[in-house]
């Protein structure tokens, strides 16, 4: 590979992004923690108008500086600033770029930030990557734990799949499901599309779902979430009697 010191003399008067972009796409293939030299160029002294035209690959190349060496603050900032100005390809291309980046770093409240803002982006690519950020993580904060539940609220099997296994990691059983749903309201977050998710998952028999019934039922739940597991449990009973 050419000389980074070279590279750098070849972009430093370059202001054609196409030809910028290619450089970044060959620095990408085998990248270490020297093309550091050529990111810092173009954070520190790189026009905004160009920057953006060329953010999407300098972003790709981050990620895979990232999986060789520790970024520094620094970085981790640019790609936590960018997400709240970029479009949605950018954005999922920082998602795809912590995914590699955090196996290697620690995370802060900042990038849980913008993790849970992706988690409820409409941009399906977004969500699928910012729910395998989580499944890299070691600890599950209380608030993503919230999230999961409204990202079940799709027809999209691959993003209930992956909701599901990251919820079980902190929500194993149906009386733990319960005391979840029960403390802070978390209840008020139900659809009847989560509430027909959770039942698949976590009830597998007709006196589980009774129980659970049970206690819905004894709570001081609001009387429209009463009725919306209620209706939902009642059907699953009858399909679970059918197959009897």
């Amino acid at each position: 590979m050419e000389d980074i010191e070279n590279i750098l003399l070849k972009i430093q008067d370059n202001t054609n992004p196409q030809e910028i972009n290619d450089i970044l796409i060959k620095l990408s293939k085998n990248s270490n923690e020297k093309t550091l030299i050529i990111v810092d160029f173009f954070l520190d002294s790189l026009n905004a108008t160009i920057l953006n035209k060329i953010k999407l690959n300098l972003i790709f190349l981050l990620g895979t500086i990232g999986r060789v060496t520790v970024l520094n603050r620094k970085y981790l900032n640019f790609l936590v600033d960018s997400y709240f100005d970029s479009d949605r390809w950018v954005r999922h291309e920082i998602m795809q770029a912590f995914l590699v980046i955090l196996e290697n770093h620690e995370y802060n409240n900042e990038i849980y930030q913008i993790i849970e803002l992706a988690l409820n982006e409409d941009y399906l690519p977004i969500k699928k990557s910012a729910l395998s950020v989580l499944m890299i993580l070691k600890e599950l904060p209380e608030k993503f734990v919230l999230s999961l539940l409204r990202v079940l609220d799709t027809n999209n099997e691959e993003i209930v799949e992956m909701g599901l296994k990251i919820l079980k990691r902190s929500v194993q059983t149906g009386e733990e499901l319960y005391e979840f749903l029960n403390n802070s309201k978390v209840y008020t977050i139900l659809k009847k599309s989560i509430v027909r998710v959770l039942i698949l998952e976590y009830f597998d028999s007709i006196s589980e779902l009774e129980s659970f019934m049970e206690k819905i039922n004894s709570s001081k739940w609001e009387k429209e979430y009463k009725i919306l597991c209620n209706t939902e449990i009642n059907s699953f009973q009858r399909i679970l009697k059918k197959k009897r």
